[in-house]
């Protein structure tokens, strides 16, 4: 397995792509970013609430972390979250990367840069770019928590629904480039599977965010990454009657008022 991180194999790469000007964007914000690495176990049960009570991530969407002066890099060994077949093509991922960062235009609009890693260490990121814009989480947190259903299906297409897609122009080159002289339709299927390589991350990725709104007093750092894990609690028997009279899943996510702003806690 490669020594290096995600990261700095990704920034290395697109650092080497100098005609293109995404590419060289893309090497400058996680040159710049503020880092994070879930540990397997962090993976692991953002997978499980996403599989059993998304609802409870989707009533705290306002409350998530977002860039604060500089972007927000997160990347995490894929494996945790691995169930049936391989994502990806097929392909045996090694590690998955999240590069979180504002727009330039206005900074509640967010840009979404998947990128991964195969086992054999080459390194791969999606031509498709997701956006969102925080204030539309705000929005739909509130609907979510006074109006919409708590099915699991239902609550991952609205999370989906949040967000949009697009193909920068220099990465619509490249892939035109890529099929030149092929099938017209060989290029747009290559740019429909970037599309959705990305966007498909986008609830795991509110997911992380909402991990990385927790406390991080404790948090440890490694090798220039800050180090999220599963918060460490003491559940006793009236925390689980307590969930029970308030039908709370668990694991779950649990959002809290704030005097200032809400707050989005896990409980494990």
């Amino acid at each position: 397995m490669p020594e290096t991180s995600l990261a700095d194999g990704l920034a290395k790469l697109c650092g080497a792509l100098v005609l293109s000007t995404e590419h060289q964007q893309i090497k400058r914000l996680v040159d710049d970013a503020r880092r994070f690495r879930l540990t397997p176990s962090a993976v692991s049960l953002v997978d499980r609430i996403l599989d059993t009570a998304p609802w409870t991530l989707e009533h705290g969407l306002d409350a998530v972390a977002h860039p604060d002066g500089r972007p927000i890099w997160i990347e995490f060994g894929d494996g945790p979250r691995r169930r049936e077949g391989l994502p990806f093509g097929g392909r045996e991922v090694d590690l998955i990367g999240y590069l979180v960062s504002p727009s330039p235009a206005d900074e509640n609009a967010i840009v979404l840069v998947v990128a991964w890693r195969l086992a054999s260490g080459t390194i791969h990121h999606a031509y498709g770019v997701v956006h969102w814009h925080r204030l539309d989480l705000v929005a739909h947190a509130a609907n979510a928590r006074q109006r919409y259903s708590r099915v699991r299906t239902q609550a991952l297409a609205r999370m989906m629904a949040l967000v949009t897609v697009s193909t920068p122009l220099g990465f619509r080159d490249i892939v035109g480039e890529m099929h030149l002289g092929e099938d017209r339709r060989l290029e747009q299927a290559a740019l429909m599977d970037g599309r959705l390589a990305a966007s498909g991350e986008a609830p795991f990725a509110f997911g992380c965010l909402a991990m990385l709104a927790g406390p991080d007093g404790g948090r440890r750092s490694e090798d220039g990454f800050e180090i999220v894990e599963v918060p460490s609690s003491r559940r006793g028997p009236l925390d689980r009657v307590v969930d029970r009279l308030a039908r709370r899943p668990v694991p779950g996510f649990v959002r809290r008022p704030g005097p200032k702003a809400p707050s989005i806690l896990v409980v494990a």
